[in-house]
């Protein structure tokens, strides 16, 4: 027996896997039950008669969930501190049992009655008979015979001392097992002993009856111990004798028959593993191992449904593991409808101060017209009334020249075109509505006196202007004149490129997630890896991370965490807070990428060596053991003793932190080790608004929190007030702290500090503040208005006399900053000490700040490196944007491009818009435009260490292909795998075309020249992408021709340009080979990194929607070899027809077909450059396509 990848045991030989192994059930449903964060799930239960799962746990609680989406119905509770022993549904509603009460509910949760007896005592288990019969039993020597239409007991019937734990109906008998192995085959009626089995020498663990067969499993007596009998006890009823055992892989706890299939079991061990078995066919069976996702768990509860497609596990964690058949399973074969609460009915609703909504979208009742209303208006107010037209411009009058009735004037450039101001004449305060707001200019605002302060252009969002051919056409040069690269921002949820990259210039990070590969489908580290090494080998271009974010919008926790945002609810994201957000995404990366990074981790040492051998204790199991056996668990040991297990995240991000919390009252104290990967500020709130804190202090007192607040005490067994404070044992690498200004309150205490450190760097050296200097502009306004986007223009603009914040170094806001650039933490001891780098010279002379001793346990020094901001535009909430200030290293400027940059190397990254900025920059803010979200200090181990980076792609990815349809895909394969001497060699041609499907309808606007303007281009996904040999025998074969799976709803399938037909890319239909995007990748990006040369038509917008950065030396593109400079681009069909004789894609697009017409045209390319006819081709080319309009005859 050996351990797969997987975890799952596997009988037979690891090299030659004699005995195979298949997955019938595959676990669908992982979900943390009610209270399961303090309780594990002891009972579970399917309803046979409704679609719902019914669930107990150790507290006394009980919850159903409805169908296979396991969507919570109903929830409440049943005993305050008894645990649900077993739960019984029946047609009317719910039997549920605890140690000493039976309670009868409805589905709904709505209690019907509660019996509680002297006789119930440390009850087990209990059987329907009849629709008013039930027995009850348990540890102790009476059976209660109890009737729920009379409410009460009508008998008793001895059971012996070691009592009745086990209940199983039977068409003829009632069958009963104690703990010490025996089972009582009882009449129905009399429920007297008919026959008696003995099953196990040491103790009956589990049994299950179906037809004639009895099936057991418990533990033998071996030496005095007890020990798990790995061989199912089987007796058939007919002969009342043992037959044949049958023997498991695993350490049999539960076992169920599976009620649709009579010869089926499923056998569960305590560590959440399941072995099917077959009671008849015995000979050489097929292994099925199903095991629980999660690890260390055990499970206390197994339950089937009556169709025998879904298997329930409850373990001592407090998760509810499902695994079923298929995709949708159905518990029962004809259930009745569950009854869910009324919808409740939403009104529509506006705000009082709304001026725009009509009243009429709230319904009215209906009234007799003949009646007034109280809305009426009077007469003599329903007078039409016109607006005045605004006066003439006097400057316009002045210059004005008459040629008969008409006059004309020069445009004196004064208001926007085609706009009219309107101002509201008020006496007194301005009301101005929403819609006015926003329509003033800027120059009006600042002529108000308001608040507006306008935003350098670097910060301000860069609103694109698409043509009709996308984003393909855009000059990206004049947004970034550096070598590094960007990223795009035409998707939804691009708000994290800022954050992407911050990590991407962690040197040890990126390190990491380029050598990270494991076989995980929508794998964040996977992809951050893929989109690192796009931005590496993409030399100033911008990437998209469309990957990346298509596998960030299938991942639950950052959906549960409200982190995915969506283009389709424009209300909710105006109301979107930009800089809460990247916290709590950053928060949310870094534990992502810990787990994730862990799991590969494990993974690999689970390959490395087998896992211990499960060793049985009586302790862990209560129900064998009775009332005696109830573990009683010291939290402190247990806390003690825990470890957290380390990954690249935590050994670079973690600090080590010993968490205390002590009972005020009983003193009861635990103490847990934990790291801390993000680091939240917390300000003061009840301290004195004239104390003067700086950076230091709050990053201290937010590293080493203390505060009382009520908790839960193990030992007091209620919530009482609890002490609880952190002390850090050890300091991170790279401190990443989240700033939290989410409120006012917030953001005026950061400002409070940053006006007295200026106002005390006035008071001691009487300095003058000077005012930042006006860029020189011309007298001549802009073309382009306030919607100019190019950088550094010279042209006059409405916002260019407004205050524009700069950072010049004269300032005394940059030259006295509150933000620090560099920083010391010191452990001594217990004691936290952080000074200020950057002002140790002056506290050194004052003698404040921290005093750094000798007997000192970790000290390291901290260095800026990166600060995200959040760029909040008072004019329109859609153009709040977030930018990342980065300190690049040294080692990411290596092309010359960049050797004039200053020494310091900020830069200032818009997504594809970088500037290189000064340092002062870096710290100052202001905050009614620039707030910072994120800091990131790194030690010198981060910034200057040279991380090594091994690839984890291997010539594996070719034959690591599945297909994930339920058909196999067999009908589908087009293409010949390659074999092991085909592996391909650099300078290796392969020919290579993409289709692509459509995921949201692009969006334009007439514009009032009456042309079309594209405001967001089509979202495009790839649905197929084929690879050709392009030498050798097979030349022309395909040996990659994968359709990709997509979750995602399709819009257009664009089948007369793809080929792509609505069920291709849907595993539950499709016939072709499907597979996942990240294995077809992959295979990619070895090819890339093996040197091959792609050839193609269009290759460059097919690798920027696949995200692959391919070097130029690596790529032929035909539509540039047969391409005159200044003229139109040919398209595939018409150079395939001219120079082949081929006609392609006369109904539809085939990637095989396109790739081998790709191959062939460039052989003929290669022929004419040959014999020097390339140029006399191409003008004949272009003629021909001019005089036949670019078209393929017909004939």
């Amino acid at each position: 027996m050996y351990f797969d990848q997987s975890g799952l045991a596997v009988v037979g030989n690891a090299e030659t896997s004699e005995i195979g192994m298949e997955s019938e059930y595959i676990q669908t449903q992982c979900v943390l039950a009610d209270g399961g964060d303090r309780f594990g799930v002891c009972a579970l239960a399917f309803d046979p008669n409704e679609e719902l799962l019914w669930m107990g746990n150790q507290g006394g609680h009980v919850t159903s969930y409805y169908g296979g989406a396991m969507q919570k119905y109903t929830s409440f509770q049943v005993h305050a501190t008894q645990d649900i022993r077993h739960i019984l549904p029946i047609d009317e509603g719910l039997l549920i049992l605890t140690a000493g009460m039976l309670r009868c509910q409805i589905r709904r949760g709505i209690p019907v009655f509660t019996h509680t007896s002297p006789n119930l005592t440390e009850m087990q288990c209990m059987l329907q008979l009849s629709p008013s019969r039930f027995l009850l039993a348990g540890h102790q020597d009476k059976m209660i015979d109890f009737n729920i239409s009379l409410c009460k007991e009508t008998a008793l019937v001895d059971v012996g001392e070691s009592g009745c734990v086990m209940l199983r109906g039977h068409g003829r008998f009632v069958c009963a097992g104690d703990p010490l192995g025996r089972i009582d085959l009882r009449d129905p009626n009399t429920l007297k002993v008919e026959h008696t089995l003995e099953t196990h020498s040491g103790s009956l663990s589990d049994f299950d009856v179906q037809g004639n067969l009895l099936v057991t499993c418990g533990f033998s007596s071996r030496q005095g111990n007890l020990s798990v009998d790995r061989f199912l006890m089987v007796y058939d009823l007919r002969m009342m004798r043992a037959v044949s055992p049958i023997q498991t892989v695993l350490d049999p706890l539960y076992l169920r028959f599976l009620p649709s299939l009579s010869s089926r079991l499923a056998v569960v061990s305590a560590i959440g593993q399941a072995q099917l078995v077959d009671t008849v066919a015995l000979s050489e069976p097929r292994l099925c191992l199903l095991q629980m996702e999660n690890p260390g768990a055990m499970c206390l509860a197994f339950d089937t449904c009556s169709t025998s497609q879904a298997l329930a596990f409850g373990d001592n964690a407090g998760s509810i593991h499902l695994f079923s058949a298929t995709s949708d399973p159905v518990f029962n074969t004809y259930s009745r409808i569950t009854e869910h609460a009324d919808p409740v009915t939403h009104f529509p609703s506006f705000a009082i101060d709304d001026y725009e909504t009509p009243l009429s979208i709230v319904p009215l009742p209906i009234i007799n017209t003949d009646m007034p209303l109280a809305s009426d208006w009077p007469e003599h107010l329903m007078q039409k009334c016109y607006r005045k037209s605004q006066p003439i411009d006097p400057e316009i009058l002045r210059a004005m020249k008459m040629q008969g009735p008409i006059g004309y004037a020069p445009n004196p450039k004064a208001t926007r075109r085609n706009q009219v101001a309107y101002n509201l004449e008020t006496n007194g305060s301005r009301t101005l509505t929403k819609s006015t707001q926003e329509n003033r200019t800027i120059k009006q605002l600042a002529d108000e006196g308001g608040n507006f302060v306008a935003i350098p252009k670097r910060y301000r969002k860069v609103d694109l202007k698409y043509t009709k051919l996308g984003n393909e056409e855009m000059q990206f040069d004049q947004f970034n004149k550096t070598s590094l690269p960007g990223l795009e921002a035409t998707l939804p949820n691009s708000y994290c490129n800022t954050m992407i990259q911050v990590l991407y210039y962690t040197e040890p990070l990126r390190a990491s997630l380029l050598s990270h590969l494991c076989i995980k489908e929508f794998c964040l580290s996977c992809e951050l890896g893929f989109l690192f090494h796009m931005l590496l080998t993409s030399q100033g271009t911008p990437c998209q991370p469309g990957n990346f974010l298509r596998a960030f919008r299938t991942v639950p926790e950052a959906s549960a965490l409200g982190l995915i945002v969506s283009d389709l609810n424009p209300e909710a994201k105006q109301k979107l807070d930009l800089g809460g957000l990247i916290q709590n995404w950053n928060r949310f990366i870094l534990h992502q990428m810990h787990v994730e990074l862990l799991e590969t981790k494990k993974r690999k040492e689970e390959n490395k060596t087998n896992k211990k051998p499960f060793i049985y204790k009586e302790t862990d199991f209560p129900t064998i053991m009775g009332s005696q056996g109830k573990r009683t668990t010291d939290v402190t040991k247990i806390e003690e003793e825990k470890q957290e297990e380390e990954s690249e995240i935590s050994q670079l991000f973690g600090t080590k932190q010993l968490q205390m919390n002590c009972c005020l009252k009983c003193g009861f104290e635990v103490r847990k080790e934990t790291f801390l990967l993000a680091c939240n500020l917390i300000y003061p709130t009840n301290e004195p608004e004239k104390d003067e804190w700086s950076f230091c202090d709050i990053l201290k007192r937010s590293l080493c929190p203390q505060q009382t607040t009520p908790a839960w005490c193990d030992q007091c067994t209620k919530f009482t007030p609890t002490s609880q404070a952190r002390i850090l044992q050890a300091l991170p690498k790279l401190l990443s702290v989240n700033t939290g200004l989410h409120n006012p309150q917030h953001k005026q205490f950061w400002q409070n500090q940053m006006d007295k450190v200026v106002a005390k760097v006035i008071n001691n050296e009487s300095a003058r503040s000077t005012t930042p200097n006006l860029l020189v502009t011309s007298s001549k306004p802009c073309r382009y208005g306030d919607n100019c986007s190019r950088p550094g223009c010279r042209f006059r603009h409405s916002f260019d006399n407004a205050t524009v914040p700069q950072a010049p170094v004269n300032n005394l806001y940059c030259s006295n900053n509150w933000l620090p650039h560099q920083i010391r933490i010191t452990l001594k001891g217990q004691n936290l000490l952080i000074a200020n780098l950057d002002r140790e010279k002056e506290q050194a002379q004052g003698g404040g700040g921290d005093q750094i001793k000798t007997d000192i346990t970790d000290s390291r020094e901290y260095t800026l490196t990166a600060v995200v901001c959040f760029v909040n535009d008072q004019i329109s909430s859609e153009k709040q944007n977030l930018v990342a200030l980065i300190k690049v290293p040294e080692t990411y400027l290596a092309d010359g491009k960049d050797a004039k940059v200053d020494v310091q190397q900020w830069f200032l990254f818009n997504d594809f818009s970088i500037y290189p900025i000064p340092p002062q920059e870096v710290v100052w803010f202001s905050l009614d435009w620039k707030v910072p979200c994120v800091l990131y200090y790194s030690t010198k181990e981060v910034t200057d260490v040279r991380s090594d980076i091994v690839s984890g792609l291997t010539k594996d990815v070719f034959t690591q292909d599945q297909c994930i349809a339920r058909s196999g895909g067999t009908r589908g394969v087009t293409f010949t795998p390659l074999a092991q001497s085909e592996m391909p060699k650099p300078g290796e041609l392969v020919a290579m075309d993409a289709e692509f499907v459509t995921l949201n309808q692009e969006e334009s606007e007439l514009r009032s020249d009456g042309k079309m303007s594209t405001i967001k281009p089509s979202q495009m996904s790839v649905a197929r992408i084929t690879c050709i040999r392009g030498q050798g025998s097979l030349e022309g074969t395909p040996f990659i021709d994968d359709y990709i799976s997509t979750q995602e709803q399709v819009v257009d399938y664009l089948t007369k340009f793809s080929g792509i037909k609505p069920g291709d890319l849907d595993a539950n239909f499709s016939s072709k080979h499907l597979t996942t995007l990240k294995s077809t990748y992959t295979k990619l990006r070895f090819l890339q990194d093996s040197g091959v040369v792609f050839v193609g038509h269009g290759l460059k917008n097919d690798f920027r929607v696949i995200n692959l950065v391919v070097p130029p030396e690596q790529v032929v593109d035909t539509v540039f070899l047969f391409h005159i400079p200044h003229h139109r681009m040919v398209s595939l069909r018409f150079l395939a027809w001219h120079f082949l004789g081929m006609k392609i894609q006369s109904e539809t697009h085939d990637s095989i077909e396109d790739a081998r017409a790709a191959l062939q045209l460039y052989r003929r390319y290669k022929a004419l450059e040959a014999d020097s006819k390339l140029a006399e081709a191409l003008s004949e080319l272009y003629e021909r396509g001019k005089s036949l309009n670019w078209k393929v005859p017909a004939d």
